[in-house]
C-alpha cells in the first residue's frame, strides 16, 4: 500500500513538473518585468465583432491595433473562415509596422484572399483571424506563446487569436410582429437530437426545440413595435433527419428547411 502511494505521489510530482514546463514555455504579460524582457503584446479593438450575413458584402473589418510596449517591430493578421466545424487554410492578409494604428479591410477582400466570395460567407460562419508579433529583439510570438488567463481575458483585447461572428440577418420581407408558428418535423420520430431554432427579437433569444416524438409545433408572438427580428437554427445531431417551416404573420410558409437545414431562413 506504501509502496502504490509512494509511486502515486511521485507520478503527480511528475505531472506537475511536466504542467510547470509547458507554463514557462509560455509568455505571459508580466508587467513588473525589466524591459527587455517583456513580451511584444499587441493588442486590437474591433469595431463590430459581429457582422449580419446580409450586411457582410458591404462591410469592413474596421480595428485600432496597437502595441503594450515599445518592443514591437510589427504585427502580421491572418485569417481563415470556419464554417460547419471546417476551417479554411490560413491566409496572410496584412503587416502593421508602426503603433497605433487603424487598419480596414473589407470583407470583399478577405473574402477574395480565401479563394471564394462574400456570398459563400453565411450566418454561422466564423472569420477567425491570427496574429503573429515580432519584437525589437527579433524575437517572433504567437497565440501559442500565451498563457490562457492573458489571450482567454477579454479585458486583455489580445490581437493574436480572435474572431468575427457571421450572424444571420434581420426579417425585412415579411411583418415582424405578430404570431410566427414554426411546424418541427423528426423524421426519424426521437426528437431533434440537441437541435433549436433560435427567435432574437430586439436582441433577447429564445430557444424552440423537441425532444420526443416526431413533430411539434410552437406559436411565436413577435410584440408590436419590435425593431430587429432574426431567425436561425442551431445544429444538433443527426441532422439528416430534421426539416421545419416557418409562417409568418402575413399568413406565408417559409421552408421546408431540411434535412440538415441551413443556420439562416434568409
Amino acid at each position: 500500500m506504501k509502496k502504490t502511494i509512494n509511486t502515486l505521489l511521485g507520478l503527480l510530482l511528475v505531472s506537475i513538473a511536466f504542467v510547470g514546463c509547458e507554463d514557462e514555455d509560455k509568455k505571459p504579460i508580466n508587467l513588473l518585468e525589466p524591459e527587455n524582457s517583456k513580451s511584444p503584446f499587441v493588442r486590437i479593438i474591433v469595431e463590430e465583432p459581429i457582422v449580419a450575413a446580409g450586411d457582410i458584402a458591404a462591410s469592413s473589418l474596421n480595428a485600432t491595433v496597437s502595441a503594450l510596449d515599445n518592443n514591437v517591430a510589427s504585427w502580421e493578421l491572418a485569417v481563415s473562415r470556419e464554417s460547419g466545424g471546417v476551417a479554411s487554410d490560413t491566409i496572410s492578409l496584412t503587416t502593421v509596422t508602426s503603433f497605433p494604428s487603424d487598419i480596414s479591410i473589407p470583407y470583399t477582400d478577405i473574402a477574395s484572399s480565401l479563394g471564394i466570395s462574400t456570398d459563400e460567407i453565411s450566418g454561422g460562419d466564423f472569420i477567425r483571424f491570427l496574429g503573429t508579433s515580432t519584437g525589437t529583439d527579433g524575437s517572433v510570438f504567437t497565440f501559442d506563446n500565451f498563457s490562457p488567463n492573458v489571450t482567454g481575458q477579454p479585458e486583455q483585447r489580445q490581437a493574436f487569436n480572435f474572431i468575427v461572428l457571421v450572424k444571420c440577418s434581420p426579417i425585412t420581407d415579411a411583418t415582424v410582429a405578430g404570431t410566427w408558428i414554426i411546424e418541427m418535423q423528426d423524421l426519424f420520430g426521437d426528437g431533434w437530437d440537441g437541435a433549436f431554432v433560435t427567435f432574437e427579437i430586439d436582441g433577447v433569444t429564445t430557444d424552440y426545440t423537441f425532444t420526443s416524438g416526431d413533430a411539434a409545433t410552437f406559436n411565436v408572438d413577435v410584440p408590436a413595435g419590435t425593431s430587429e427580428l432574426v431567425i436561425s437554427y442551431t445544429s444538433g445531431a443527426f441532422e439528416e433527419e430534421h426539416v421545419y417551416t416557418i409562417q409568418t404573420p402575413d399568413g406565408d410558409v417559409r421552408g421546408p428547411f431540411g434535412p440538415n437545414p441551413a443556420p439562416c431562413i434568409n
